[in-house]
């Protein structure tokens, strides 16, 4: 006879955990609640209820944010049934996927909005290989060449690299952008952020610092390796609440300052330096539209060309592009245009990087360390003597060669090229 129904004792729920049976209610220190999270074919009665019941005992409503979920359905749109058999075993998918890109999956999807979802495993798939797996590939490059380092406790002073300037901006917006979200409790626009910073940290940042991890410049070198650290340990602590194991990896091997990430303080951000970003975002546009020029000649990126040009009021960073275009010069004029006369110089440039991706294919199928030597024998039968004249000292630099040796090769490492077919075989040092 006490219990008047079970929804009014749902409604007591912000009450339960601090109040005594048999004593008079009275407000906890906690109340209202934070925030609530419900199904959304429950919230007519369970948040009714507990307004109900939070304006009759205190006047004052029980909690102040809710988010409410979907229903999440099979992938033809139809209700999950055990005995249709119309969705994939969660342990299966947590078994291939992990609980992380599960979590990223649903905490993404309209189902926070309210919205029915249908499930579908393939986009889960894309979840872990677009996000999940770009993040561990950037973790483990950086773990790659830092195994033998000591790894800092404290943030790096910024580097003055204008990549690192970059990247510190970027993450700072992000950290902003994430901070409101969350508070928001838009879990949606949070993952969005933290996906598409993750694809340009990666894409972006690491792709075009990959040579400064390897650099005769000690201090270019520590810049890119302490910024790369320093990024990683902010984002692991961004992406905590949301994809929690990952996280944990990353700030544990990376030398994380507390014990683990789920007890470090949340970032706060700094300044945001908007030119910076939209003169990175400029500078990354051009390039795009100059690879499509590339492309439209019938000429990779490994090959040399003489000059780009550029419209005078472009405020971008040319050296970037020069590099991440692989030309000798930018010019300024009225419209786009890029040089696509080979010269013999150019060639024989072009040649060289040929083979040079052709050492670093080998090592790569020989399951080589960036910190071993070799030995290089190219059949110059096949490839020709000149493509490897002058490559000894950037072959030593880029590749880890020691010693160079010409012959006719009955075995190696076949990779097709510009130049023709050049055979590499490697033997450690």
């Amino acid at each position: 006879p006490e219990v008047v129904d079970c929804w009014v004792e749902s409604g007591l729920m912000p009450l339960a955990s601090p109040h005594v049976l048999g004593a008079s209610p009275t407000k906890p220190v906690r109340y209202p609640g934070d925030f609530i999270a419900e199904y959304i074919a429950q919230t007519r009665t369970w948040f009714y209820y507990m307004h109900a019941m939070g304006v009759l005992l205190f006047d004052a409503p029980s909690f102040k944010n809710c988010v409410t979920t979907g229903t999440i359905l099979a992938e033809d749109g139809s209700k999950m049934s055990k005995s249709k058999g119309n969705f994939t075993d969660p342990l299966v998918n947590l078994d291939r996927y992990g609980a992380d890109a599960l979590r990223l999956y649903m905490l993404g999807s309209v189902v926070m909005q309210s919205e029915d979802m249908s499930f579908r495993d393939e986009e889960l798939k894309e979840v872990h290989n677009r996000f999940i797996g770009i993040l561990w590939n950037t973790y483990k490059f950086y773990e790659m060449y830092t195994e033998s380092e000591s790894k800092p406790q404290t943030p790096s002073p910024l580097s003055t690299n204008m990549l690192d300037v970059w990247v510190h901006a970027r993450l700072q917006q992000t950290i902003r952008q994430v901070t409101g979200y969350l508070d928001a409790y838009d879990t949606i626009r949070a993952i969005r952020t933290l996906r598409e910073f993750v694809t340009d940290f990666s894409t972006w940042y690491i792709r075009r610092s990959r040579d400064r991890f390897k650099s005769e410049d000690a201090t270019d070198r520590a810049a890119a390796i302490t910024t790369t650290r320093d990024t990683l340990a902010t984002l692991a602590t961004l992406l905590a609440p949301l994809a929690p194991f990952i996280a944990e990896r990353i700030y544990r091997g990376i030398g994380g300052v507390e014990e683990s990430v789920h007890l470090a303080v949340w970032p706060e951000a700094g300044a945001v330096d908007d030119e910076v970003l939209t003169r990175m975002e400029a500078t990354r546009t051009l390039v795009s539209e100059a690879l499509e020029l590339r492309a439209q000649a019938g000429i990779k990126i490994r090959q040399p060309l003489q000059s780009l040009t550029i419209l005078p009021t472009s405020e971008v960073f040319e050296e970037l592009i020069m590099d991440e275009l692989n030309v000798k010069e930018i010019l300024r004029g009225e419209t786009l245009v890029l040089d696509t006369v080979l010269t013999d110089a150019l060639q024989q440039e072009g040649d060289m990087r040929e083979l040079i991706r052709a050492v670093q294919d080998a090592r790569k199928k020989a399951g080589l360390s960036p910190q071993d030597r070799v030995r290089l024998c190219v059949d110059a039968a096949e490839a020709g003597v000149r493509v490897v004249t002058g490559a000894t000292p950037e072959l030593a630099r880029v590749a880890g060669v020691v010693e160079i040796t010409y012959d006719t090769l009955t075995e190696g490492t076949v990779v097709t090229t510009e130049a023709g077919t050049i055979t590499v075989l490697l033997e450690m040092q």
